[in-house]
């Protein structure tokens, strides 16, 4: 472990003086673009060529490796995932692809299913900290927005790869799978499209955890006189053993079925200091879960929830700063045989000022967001966001705000075998303080903060006692402190005369200390998962530009559950417009759970390749 954790340090430590200009990263939010070193917040953006870089095959895969983010996969293949960030729940991270929310009512499980090809992928933009007055409800703990784009080339790309468990020996079980996609980008220079397609199977990694997943995606982006219009569409079909997902231990043969489809049209006018953005989309999704996958009679739910949006903001550039203005309206229902018939409407309008002073080295943010919920009534969800720049290397950041996050539909009326909904829940609601340091220089980038939340009837699913089923309840108070720390090196740098050369580097740190009041003392199945000490590292150099070789190290320590490390590595060649790459994860085969009493794969190796014909 100690050689590993040397090569994932040595690149910073042997280009430390290195003088090349790190391309300043723009943040799209919702409405003000700002850089990251001129943001009030806490922001890591997630590259192209960072994403590249990496031995990951899908979006779950990847989002592992983002410094401050808890991603905990019940398995390989992207079968399902939770995401949380400073110690929240799943349902309390808001998950944007090119800004459209993609939350479920029904539950944050379906968050992730997602039909989104990598390579279509230009950046991920991760706000960490809540964000209510900038994305409306359920921001409560940071937003995830994922963006998009077809390539400026015309071509397609073809990619497929195969892998098994190290513990696979035929005649016996055998645990693998395989992956293929596909992808066209076409058009001309002011209207690009780009169509993928995917699928996914594994016999699993243990018993009843098989995987059969299709995914489908389409994007354009067309420059007119009238604006700019970009329409998307996605399918995912994904099915999957659920073995100690939902109901253990009477669910070793649980089975899921999980259905979404995605669709959206935005539109972009700028004129002068103008620029109104305004979007339409809809959001299904089919889940069916079968307690027995051979007696679907004895225990099955079938879910449809609907989602239908509209929001529309504008903002206008004045002398010394920018303001912007907007509504949106949100619908949501649920129609399924275990939870019955709801529908609830949610009206939201913000309102944003930045304001540049001092010679434009002090920004200031202030912002507001009133909410009423046809369930929950009305609340008013202001933030406050500063940036001074010492020099031209550092800056100050800090901010303050509130937020708010309504129980989903399972929380409310969910019935079960193990699990009672509780249709007397009450919103959740927070204020947050964090303040911190940014550090530019060549290809470096520094960014350490400190926060604190002071939460308030925060929603856990707990019991009196091991007989009895699980039920959420609201929380009295909790108090999260926290610290981050992040390094990132974005240049490639020759290592002295030789042909090798370091890519890229990053490392990160989290800790998270959260104090839990409530009434009486429960068994609690969410909230003492959070992570405790988060590290994670990556760093990747080539030979020749050609041959190169990417290393990934995290170590997890929470509460509940064994502390442990994880690594995982790419050797990758290219050679004209193909690339192989050899694939291997857990690396040091480590035995460890990361959320229910899912048990994770050991080591995995797969082998890959891609073909872009230009």
């Amino acid at each position: 472990m100690k050689r590993l954790l040397f090569l994932l340090f040595l690149p910073a430590v042997s280009i430390a003086q290195d003088t090349n200009a790190l391309n300043e990263v723009v943040v799209t939010d919702n409405r003000i673009e700002t850089s990251i070193m001129e943001s009030g917040r806490n922001v890591q953006v997630i590259t192209k060529k960072q994403i590249e870089a990496l031995p990951v095959q899908n979006l779950n895969d990847l989002l592992q490796h983002v410094s401050g983010v808890d991603f905990r996969q019940r398995g390989p293949w992207g079968a399902q995932a939770d995401v949380s960030m400073r110690g929240g729940t799943f349902d309390q991270t808001l998950i944007l692809v090119n800004g459209i929310k993609v939350a479920d009512p029904q539950t944050g499980h379906h968050a992730m299913n997602l039909g989104i090809d990598l390579s279509t992928i230009k950046q991920i933009e991760v706000i960490k900290g809540p964000a209510a007055s900038r994305y409306g409800l359920n921001s409560f703990s940071g937003v995830i927005n994922i963006i998009t784009e077809p390539s400026a080339e015309n071509q397609a790309r073809i990619a497929t790869s195969m892998g098994q468990a190290d513990n696979s020996k035929l005649p016996n079980e055998f645990y693998g799978g395989y992956d293929a996609q596909a992808s066209v980008h076409f058009g001309k220079r002011k209207s690009r499209h780009v169509l993928s397609a995917s699928n996914t199977q594994s016999t699993g990694y243990r018993p009843n955890t098989d995987l059969n997943r299709n995914t489908v995606m389409y994007q354009s982006i067309t420059e007119s006189k009238i604006g700019t219009f970009n329409v998307m569409g996605s399918f995912v079909r994904n099915d999957f053993g659920a073995s100690g997902f939902y109901a253990f231990p009477i669910d070793s043969s649980s089975e899921e079925q999980v259905t979404t489809f995605l669709s959206a049209v935005q539109h972009t006018l700028k004129k002068g200091a103008f620029k109104v953005h305004s979007k339409l989309y809809s959001r299904k999704n089919f889940d069916t879960y079968t307690l027995f996958r051979e007696r679907p009679e004895i225990f099955q739910n079938i879910h449809r929830t609907d989602v239908e949006g509209a929001e529309v903001h504008g903002t206008y550039s004045y002398r010394v700063g920018t303001i912007g203005v907007g509504a949106e309206y949100r619908r949501e229902a649920i129609n399924s045989s275990n939870l019955g018939l709801w529908t609830r409407d949610n009206i939201g309008v913000f309102v944003e000022n930045r304001l540049w002073l001092m010679n434009e080295r002090f920004a200031i943010n202030t912002g507001a967001y009133i909410n009423v919920s046809s369930d929950f009534g009305t609340q008013i969800l202001p933030s406050l966001e500063m940036n001074y720049k010492l020099n031209e290397h550092f800056a100050l950041f800090g901010n303050a705000g509130q937020s708010f996050r309504v129980p989903t539909f399972t929380d409310l009326y969910y019935v079960g075998p193990t699990n009672v909904g509780n249709a007397n829940l009450k919103p959740e609601s927070s204020t947050n303080y964090e303040t911190g340091l940014k550090y530019r220089a060549g290809a470096h980038f520094i960014q350490a903060s400190g926060f604190y939340q002071d939460a308030r009837d925060l929603i856990d699913w707990v019991r009196d006692s091991v007989s009895q089923p699980w039920q959420p309840r609201n929380y009295e108070a909790v108090a999260t402190r926290g610290v981050e720390v992040n390094y990132e090196l974005r240049a490639r740098k020759a290592f002295g005369k030789s042909d090798f050369a370091w890519e890229m580097a990053r490392v990160g740190y989290t800790y998270l200390d959260m104090q839990m009041m409530r009434s009486g003392e429960n068994i609690s199945r969410y909230a003492i998962s959070n992570l405790r000490h988060q590290v994670t590292m990556q760093s990747s150099f080539s030979y020749k530009t050609k041959l190169s070789l990417s290393v990934t190290a995290r170590y997890l320590d929470r509460p509940v559950y064994n502390s442990y490390w994880l690594a995982d590595l790419r050797l990758q060649y290219r050679v004209s417009n193909a690339s192989f790459w050899i694939d291997c994860t857990n690396l040091l085969g480590t035995e460890y759970i990361e959320t229910a009493n899912a048990s994770m794969p050991g080591r995995w190796f797969r082998l890959g390749l891609a073909l872009a014909i230009k």
